[in-house]
Formats: C-alpha cells, sequence, structure tokens
C-alpha cells in the first residue's frame, strides 16, 4: 500500500513539475504604442537546478519570438527562473528576472523606451544631412 502512494505521489510530482505554463506578454513604446516584431529572448536560468531545486525545471535552450502585429508574444514554459531580453530597433534593450511556478498565467507588460543614442544620432543628422552626391 506505501508502495503505491509513493508511486502515485512520484508521478503526479512529475507531471507537476513538467507541466508548461503560459508565459504572456505585450511590448509596447512609452507612449503604449504596440511594437511588432521585436524580439523575445528567453533564457532558463539554472541556478541550483542542480542541487535539488525541483520547481527550477526549465529548458534547455533559448527560446526565440517575436511579437505579432498588436506586439503580443507568448510561450509554454516548464516552471523556472527565467531571464527575458526583448530588442527591438531604435529602443534600449529590456531584460527582466521572472519565476514560473503555476497557474494563473505570467502576465508581462514590456514597455520600452526610445535609445538616446539613436535620437542623438536622428538629431545631428537633421542638424548637418550629409552632403549628397
Amino acid at each position: 500500500m506505501r508502495v503505491l502512494l509513493l508511486v502515485a505521489l512520484l508521478a503526479a510530482y512529475s507531471v507537476a513539475a513538467f507541466s508548461q505554463h503560459p508565459l504572456r506578454g505585450t511590448v509596447t513604446d512609452a507612449p503604449g504604442a504596440a511594437i511588432p516584431s521585436a524580439l523575445v529572448l528567453i533564457h532558463w536560468d539554472s541556478v541550483h537546478a542542480d542541487t535539488g531545486l525541483s520547481s527550477n525545471v526549465g529548458i534547455k535552450t533559448d527560446l526565440a519570438l517575436h511579437t505579432d502585429e498588436h506586439g503580443r508574444f507568448e510561450a509554454a514554459l516548464p516552471p523556472g527562473f527565467y531571464d527575458v531580453f526583448v530588442s527591438a530597433k531604435a529602443f534600449t534593450p529590456f531584460c527582466r528576472k521572472i519565476r514560473i511556478v503555476t497557474t494563473p498565467p505570467k502576465e508581462m507588460k514590456i514597455r520600452m523606451e526610445v535609445d538616446a543614442l539613436v535620437i542623438k544620432e536622428i538629431a545631428d543628422y537633421f542638424e548637418s544631412p550629409p552632403p549628397r552626391k
């Protein structure tokens, strides 16, 4: 009887540990407009996974996604700690550490700022445009 109970508990644990949980997000600029085609890179942080932290199952390879025309992205991930990197042309890159545990789904609202270097380059260009050939 105890053996059956132990097997049932191990089976329930393995299903819970390896189940997928949704990570959803929206990427916008500072005023709130969607940023389509932004690159979203999800990297599993395996710290302590090998020392028995059973809630840090993670993924073995990085996951690269692009936002849709509404700036949305979605991924199904096993429990664990992740680094989420987001980049888009002309914007300062974004990075945040998150933890996926259970439902309800993790919903990220990422607001990106226009990169100051890009603004300076554009301003410099319009102040003294290169000569035309």
